[in-house]
């Protein structure tokens, strides 16, 4: 039997039933609604829900954890939960490998024919001008199925190179990754660490609520000053992010999926780390230091903290997430290409409006070659 489609346009369509199936079809933590769910909560007022619930007789076999942005270039504009400031990696379609290839072709047939107003219902329907979906992993099963099925249904599919995650693969002991760097490196993490061991830095741990609440604002300046220190903004200077990564936190620490750590030097705070987890990764989001104790060097002493922490926890990779900054590579982690899929309705205005923004990014690429066109003449 073909599965059916509905389109979840309120959280109050979600059951708590859905909400643990949702859950279950995740692949990691970043999938999974305490994230995604807090990320909705904080940013629903620039989006408007469209998850699709994919569903075989009285069966939920997938969930695509869409919204959609109306924007000036590309109008109405599809993406994943937990977009933009956010930058949430390795978003994918909650589906399991059995049911993959079935729902990326109920989900594609059902974009092709929301394109046409004339014979989808409207209930059933998502008008939509371009899809834009990124934070996906270059090699994920269902997301290139997905492309290919829309492809078959006519859709015009663009996949190109996004800017990936590195992960260090992590060995079996801590002496086994320390042996893995150079011997300047091997010096470092053993003076990072020695501060930690011999209490010059202590580290806490935050394991209930109550400890989130009494050091969150502490988490946040660290952040901030850090930030501000270097010349730049920060996260938490935006507050729709504030309030996510607020409930976000409280909600994986209660499912066992945040390892929030704070150092403290006399008494005061001087660095944090910010992690979401499971039993087989590690996933690094977001750090602060005290820059008035640079000297001591105290990011470092926490990252290599949760590196030891990861291996002795049984954990087999350590995700720095997305972007290509150079310190990563000391680290010896590894690239983890990731893949942008963009999709333009074949709808007529929304056609347009492609060609209208190409034509944009076109112009703009020619300036900045050097060809002179459009450059003043002399």
């Amino acid at each position: 039997m073909t599965p059916s489609i509905e389109l979840i346009s309120s959280v109050d369509q979600l059951s708590q039933g859905d909400l643990d199936r949702w859950n279950e079809l995740a692949k990691n933590p970043l999938q999974r609604w305490e994230w995604l769910g807090s990320w909705w909560r904080a940013y629903q007022g620039d989006y408007r829900l469209c998850i699709v619930k994919v569903r075989r007789q009285d069966e939920t076999i997938a969930f695509v954890p869409w919204c959609l942005e109306i924007r000036v270039g590309t109008g109405k504009t599809i993406q994943f939960l937990g977009s933009g400031k956010a930058c949430t990696d390795h978003l994918s379609l909650l589906v399991s490998a059995d049911d993959c290839d079935e729902v990326c072709a109920a989900v594609a047939g059902w974009l092709a024919r929301s394109a046409d107003v004339n014979q989808t219902p409207a209930d059933r329907r998502l008008v939509w001008d371009s899809i834009e979906l990124i934070g996906v992993d270059r090699e994920d099963p269902a997301m290139n199925e997905l492309a290919r099925a829309m492809r078959t249904v006519g859709l015009g599919v663009e996949q190109t190179e996004g800017l990936g995650c590195y992960a260090i693969k992590l060995p079996p002991s801590w002496d086994e990754y320390v042996r893995m760097r150079s011997k300047s490196g091997r010096r470092e993490v053993r003076q990072a660490l020695k501060n930690i061991d011999s209490g010059a830095i202590v580290v806490q741990r935050i394991e209930c609520p109550r400890q989130l609440d009494s050091m969150w604002d502490q988490f946040v300046s660290l952040h901030q000053r850090r930030r501000h220190a270097a010349g730049t903004t920060g996260c938490f200077d935006h507050p729709p992010f504030e309030a996510f990564l607020r409930d976000a936190a409280s909600r994986l620490l209660d499912a066992g999926l945040l390892e929030l750590i704070v150092a403290t030097n006399d008494g005061v705070p001087v660095a944090a780390h910010f992690a979401i987890t499971d039993k087989d990764h590690w996933y690094f989001y977001q750090s602060g230091m005290d820059p008035d104790a640079e000297a001591l060097r105290p990011g470092l002493s926490m990252f290599c903290h949760a590196i030891r922490e990861s291996i002795v926890t049984g954990r087999t990779t350590f995700d720095m997430m997305r972007g290509d900054e150079p310190y990563k590579l000391r680290w010896r982690a590894e690239l983890m290409p990731a893949q942008e899929i963009r999709v333009c309705s074949p709808r007529p205005a929304a056609q347009l409006r492609n060609q209208v923004v190409r034509a944009g990014v076109t112009f703009k690429n020619l300036v900045k070659s050097g060809l002179g066109i459009g450059q003043p003449q002399t």
